[in-house]
């Protein structure tokens, strides 16, 4: 049984992925519903958008309240669809989407309430200026399968927050995960089209991307999908936030806490079988510690529990298909074969499931030619490499063309400070990794590669609205600078340019000297 789309029924086939019994078929949406869905989302928006801040953020909080009473129905339904162990369906994504109800319900009006503008210029001092962030209207957001909840809800609520309408379109191989966004906002009491889920495969998440109606993507996947979402949109100028992919490293300097950071590594690596964007996929660790590193890596990867993700002592599920699977481990092979050593795994287990399960796998060494050289793995394995000096570290770091994140692992915190400046990532963190996926305020998101634009904080909610300047003048002073010009005009303009902006007192004195009958020409139309 696989997961996915079934062309000549028109349904998708939601499978669980360890014991590849099927779940439920789900019927894809047709292109005439999406425009019915579609008219829906933006009649709802343009009411929605007059309501007040605080009735959003009162909507925000009754979503949150939703899935909070909803959790443990809904933590089924993420842990069957996608084989990860219940621990992480909470994790990953309750805890997650919970937490971006709450900072967004809690930070709307900080964020995005009128902002008073100064104006410091001499010459603008009389005017008063204001800025308001405004909806762009339907969002069209796109999400993958490894965290089937959190994503498209994160980016549902930050749409909403924002004052927009938004249509998901979550991956085909969780279908049943992806409708309960739709479900928590219309149990939360939501106006009626302002968050819809569309299902499909790529044609309906093209179809979103295309769509006239449709204000802004946000896209979390693959790099070449992105690529042909971003190419897609800005053919028709449609602003976009990609999340792409990842190969995130993991820098152990020689003064680290090896007890601490070989339990992060292990957490890093294999938390959601490896399929994370900002999962540990390469690790750096100096000669000194390099085989005790190793030792002790193995020796907890060989304990990890292994099994159906409903069974509360499982920390390991299968990878999510059985593509997915042969994918991972051709990354495996094709290092092997080139010379990586491999110290664990690289084997299917024994489980007593059928399902797309692999062993938790160590590779030492980043050959040349070997595909994962370059590729996301995006399993449960990760590689470890010597290096002995900060500056060759980042260099290694900054030579991937993926720069999502990347962890520093030391006692020394200016010194961790000091490595993180010269990282290009989108993230540094300094003694764990990846946490603050489930923290709102921070802003989540890659370089590079691995994504434009950013999620969460108040910079996910800006990317979702439009800023405009509003002012105010009361008309008692004439713009020195209109019509008509003539020489006294561009006397006194040049006067201005050195009176302000000159190098020093003396020069600006010296400015206003030398042009001292333009200067005073400006002021004469200011107050006529």
């Amino acid at each position: 049984m696989s997961a996915g789309p079934d062309v000549a029924s028109r349904e998708l086939v939601s499978v669980d992925p360890a014991t590849l019994v099927e779940l439920a078929r789900v019927a894809v949406t047709q292109p005439e519903e999406l425009a019915e869905i579609m008219a829906e989302a933006r009649l709802a928006q343009e009411a929605f958008s007059r309501e007040p801040l605080e009735k959003r953020s009162r909507l925000l909080e009754d979503v949150m309240h939703v899935l909070v009473a909803d959790a443990d129905e809904i933590a089924r339904t993420i842990s069957s669809e996608t084989g990860k162990p219940l621990a992480e369906a909470y994790l990953h994504d309750l805890l997650v989407a919970a937490d971006a109800c709450r900072w967004h319900a809690d930070n709307l009006g900080r964020v995005l309430g009128e902002e008073r503008l100064p104006f410091p210029q001499l010459v603008l001092r009389h005017k008063r200026g204001a800025l308001r962030y405004e909806p762009l209207g339907v969002v069209g957001i796109i999400t993958p399968w490894n965290f089937p909840f959190a994503i498209p809800v994160r980016q549902a609520v930050t749409a909403v927050a924002a004052g927009n309408a938004a249509i998901v379109k979550p991956s085909e191989l969780t279908p049943l995960s992806g409708a309960w966004v739709e479900e928590v906002f219309r149990r939360a009491g939501a106006p009626a089209g302002l968050v819809r889920v569309v299902q499909g495969a790529g044609d309906v998440g093209e179809a979103l991307v295309r769509h006239r109606a449709v204000a802004a993507i946000v896209f979390t996947g693959s790099v070449e999908v992105g690529r042909s979402v971003a190419q897609a949109a800005a053919a028709r100028l449609c602003p976009t936030v990609l999340e792409l992919g990842g190969k995130d490293a993991m820098l152990v300097l020689d003064d680290a806490d090896l007890d601490r950071a070989v339990a992060g590594a292990v957490w890093g690596s294999f938390t959601n079988c490896g399929q994370a964007c900002a999962g540990i996929e390469r690790i750096a660790v100096p000669s000194g510690l390099h085989d005790t590193f190793v030792e002790r890596f193995a020796t907890k990867a060989r304990e990890l529990r292994i099994g159906h993700g409903l069974d509360r002592a499982t920390d390991l599920g299968p990878l999510v298909s059985e593509s997915q699977r042969s994918r991972f481990e051709g990354l495996v092979a094709s290092a092997v074969e080139h010379g990586a050593g491999l110290v664990t795994g690289g084997r299917r287990p024994v489980t007593g499931l059928p399902g797309w399960f692999h062993e938790p796998t160590l590779l030492l060494g980043e050959p040349r030619g070997a595909r994962l050289t370059d590729e996301e793995i995006f399993g449960p394995a990760a590689v470890v490499v010597r290096s002995d000096n900060d500056h060759d570290m980042v260099r290694w770091v900054n030579d991937s063309r993926f720069a999502f994140g990347a962890s520093v692992w030391t006692r020394d915190r200016d010194r961790a400070r000091a490595i993180a400046a010269r990282l290009e990532t989108g993230s540094v963190w300094h003694n764990d990794h990846a946490y603050s996926f489930g923290a709102t305020q921070a802003p989540w998101g890659g370089r590079k590669a691995s994504g434009v634009g950013r999620i969460g904080s108040r910079h996910g909610l800006y990317a979702l609205s439009h800023v405009k300047l509003v002012d105010a003048d009361r008309a008692w002073l004439t713009p020195g600078w209109w019509y008509p010009y003539g020489d006294r005009a561009v006397d006194g303009l040049r006067g201005l340019l050195g009176a302000l902006y000159a190098d020093g007192l003396r020069s600006r004195a010296r400015a206003v000297a030398s042009h001292r009958r333009g200067l005073a020409h400006l002021v004469r139309k200011s107050l006529r």
